[in-house]
C-alpha cells in the first residue's frame, strides 16, 4: 500500500531531482550576478569619486610647496579683504562676491559705482570678500584664478583693483564673450585686465601666469566662502547688518534704495 504523499514511481523522483538541481543552479547564478552588479557599482562609485577629486584637488595640487603672498592693501586678521575707502571710516561695508557669479555680476553693475561713491566721500570704508563657491557647486578652476588675479590687482592698488573686479564680473553678467569656467584661463584674465588702465605691468602678468597669489586665494576662500552656498551671494553688511542689494526675483535694488538703507532711513 502507498502511504499518503508518498512517491514510489522512480521516474517521478527523477525528475524531481533533477528539477531542484536547476533550480539550485540557476539561484546560484542569480548570487553571481548580484555580486558582479555590487562589485560594478562599486567600481564606478570609486571611480567617480576620483575623477570628483581629481577635479577638486586641482587647485590644491597648484597651490602646494608655493609661498604665501599676501598682496599689498589687504586687511582683516589674516588680510583676506581688499581695502577700498579711508582705512580710517567709522563704518565699513563688508562685500562677499564671487568672481564667477552671476548674481554678484547683476549686483556690480547695478550698485557698484554707487557704492564706490560712497566709500570715497567717507561714509564707509569697502572691505572686498572674494569668494570661489562657485568652483565647488558647477567644478572648475575660475573663482580661484581669478582671485589670484584679483589678488595681483590689490597689490598694484585700490582703484585697480576695484576696475578689475568690475570687469571681470563684466563677462558673467551677458556684456563679454565668456562664461562657464573660462576665468580659469590666464590669457582670458590677462585680456581683462587689458580693458583696464595701468594694470598689465610685468609683475600683474608674472603673477597670473605664475599664480602667485593662489595660496592666499585658498585662505580668502576659506575665510568667506559662506558656508559653500554659492546662492547665499552676494552678501553685503554694514557693520554687521544685512543690507538687501538683491530683491527676491533677484533683481538688484536701486541705488536710491541702496543708499537709503546705509543711510538708515525709514522707508
Amino acid at each position: 500500500m502507498d502511504h499518503a504523499g508518498g512517491d514510489s514511481n522512480p521516474d517521478t523522483r527523477t525528475a524531481r531531482e533533477r528539477l531542484k538541481v536547476e533550480r539550485a543552479r540557476d539561484a546560484g547564478r542569480r548570487r553571481a550576478r548580484w555580486r558582479f552588479s555590487v562589485v560594478g557599482a562599486v567600481v564606478v562609485v570609486a571611480a567617480v569619486i576620483g575623477v570628483v577629486f581629481a577635479l577638486g584637488g586641482g587647485a590644491e595640487d597648484e597651490a602646494a610647496g608655493k609661498p604665501l603672498v599676501v598682496p599689498a592693501n589687504t586687511v582683516g586678521e589674516q588680510r583676506t579683504s581688499v581695502l577700498y575707502g579711508k582705512a580710517d571710516a567709522r563704518h565699513t561695508l563688508a562685500v562677499v562676491v564671487d568672481p564667477r557669479s552671476a548674481s554678484c555680476a547683476r549686483m556690480e553693475g547695478a550698485l557698484g559705482r554707487t557704492m564706490r561713491e560712497l566709500a570715497g566721500k567717507g561714509a564707509y570704508r569697502i572691505e572686498y570678500r572674494l569668494a570661489t563657491v562657485e568652483d565647488d557647486a558647477r567644478g572648475g578652476q575660475g573663482s580661484r584664478r581669478a582671485v589670484n588675479a584679483l589678488g595681483a590687482a590689490a597689490d598694484e592698488g585700490p582703484e585697480e583693483f576695484v576696475r578689475y573686479l568690475g570687469a571681470v564680473l563684466a563677462g558673467r553678467s551677458g556684456r563679454e564673450e565668456w562664461d562657464g569656467d573660462a576665468l580659469a584661463s590666464a590669457d582670458t584674465l590677462l585680456g581683462i585686465a587689458g580693458r583696464v588702465d595701468g594694470l598689465r605691468t610685468s609683475a600683474f602678468d608674472k603673477a597670473v601666469r605664475e599664480l602667485t597669489y593662489l595660496p592666499w586665494a585658498k585662505k580668502v576662500a576659506a575665510a568667506h566662502n559662506q558656508e559653500g552656498d554659492e546662492d547665499a551671494l552676494p552678501a553685503v553688511t554694514l557693520d554687521g547688518s544685512a543690507v538687501t542689494v538683491l530683491g527676491d526675483d533677484g533683481a538688484p535694488v536701486s541705488p536710491r534704495e541702496f543708499v537709503r538703507q546705509v543711510r538708515g532711513e525709514k522707508g
